[in-house]
């Protein structure tokens, strides 16, 4: 992530490969031109998803657990496992084909005890994490408040194999917005997960917790999914990239400053550290200042590693904005009070 600024610095260089891969229809062009055409896919009727028990291994908060082979097996329709409980959270753990046909690893986090269906949070590590981190990082604040959190491992995160380096490495750009634009497209089949589960309750769409790429994603995935209701992204933020960048329509589609604005009217959250090294504060007030009201800005006195008291602040608010999306659409379908 902190070479996506070179990376695009140099994206003229391989213009004729990336207008190479331009799909064969594309939508009318959003906000301040931004084209969601380049992150669409085609989305299978039913999603085979695969659930098990998981191992401590893949629950693990402090190491990357064991990969699977690039030639796994299919995964198989399986539902109905036994959750491993960790205090007050239930998990399971998913598997899935992606749209480019990658297996995706992920694991969902329910209250124990609880009935659902719940509602349910998205939430994606940064880079060089993994789907059990965030969920460690996220998941209880979330847990208490009632929500689901579904969690996937991003492409070379995680189960999945292969290296987070290759995010860092300047020398392939083609293989950096493929990378890219495949963590969008994936963090979008969670939804679909999502959508097909009794458990989740999806009818006001789903939140989504992003943290340092897992915020660049989301603004991404965000703008081009409309399923997401509120975002909350932490220690997100956006590099000054040269003009360049956004002429090159895949390029330009994966730039978190220009994807956002077209969020709203959809409520954001921010929450950065005031000393964050690695997001800055030009960095994050560059992305805040990008995105349409209604967006809130909370710091932290932090570095890139935000307190707790961010993540229950989080929580809050989409707790919050779930009530109030949930008012909204009461108010839309009772019908008018007779006049006396």
């Amino acid at each position: 992530m902190l070479l996506v600024a070179t990376l695009l610095a140099t994206a003229a260089s391989i213009t004729a490969s990336l207008l190479a891969d331009e799909p064969a229809t594309r939508p009318t062009a959003r906000v301040n031109g931004w084209d969601p055409s380049w992150i669409r896919y085609d989305a299978p009727n039913v999603l085979v998803v695969e659930e098990s028990t998981p191992t401590r291994d893949q629950v693990s908060f402090t190491s990357r657990p064991a990969t699977i082979a690039a030639d796994a097996p299919d995964p198989v329709a399986k539902s109905g496992a036994k959750p491993m409980r960790v205090d007050e959270v239930n998990i399971v753990h998913l598997r899935f084909r992606d749209a480019d046909g990658e297996i995706v690893t992920a694991l969902l986090c329910t209250p124990a005890g609880k009935r659902g269906p719940f509602p349910v949070a998205v939430a994606v590590h940064g880079l060089g994490s993994n789907k059990a981190q965030v969920c460690g990082q996220v998941a209880p604040a979330l847990i208490r408040r009632g929500f689901a959190v579904l969690a996937p491992d991003l492409p070379l995160h995680g189960e999945r194999p292969g290296s987070p380096e290759v995010f860092r490495h300047a020398d392939s750009l083609l293989t950096q917005f493929r990378l890219l634009r495949r963590c969008t497209v994936d963090v979008r089949q969670c939804i679909d997960l999502a959508m097909q589960r009794e458990d989740l309750d999806t009818r006001g769409g789903v939140s989504f917790v992003g943290y340092s790429l897992g915020s660049l994603v989301g603004s991404v995935a965000g703008a081009a999914d409309e399923r997401i209701s509120a975002m909350a992204l932490m220690v997100g933020g956006a590099f000054d990239v040269p003009p360049v960048a956004t002429k090159i329509p895949q390029a330009a589609a994966l730039l978190p400053q220009l994807a956002l604005p077209n969020f709203s009217p959809r409520p954001l959250l921010m929450l950065n550290g005031q000393i964050d090294q690695i997001i800055t504060r030009t960095m994050a007030n560059r992305l805040f200042a990008a995105a349409k009201e209604p967006k809130e800005l909370r710091w932290y006195s932090s570095g890139h590693l935000l307190p707790q008291t961010a993540y229950d602040d989080a929580a809050d608010w989409l707790v919050k904005r779930r009530e109030q999306a949930q008012a909204a659409v009461r108010k839309q379908v009772e019908p008018p009070s007779l006049a006396r």
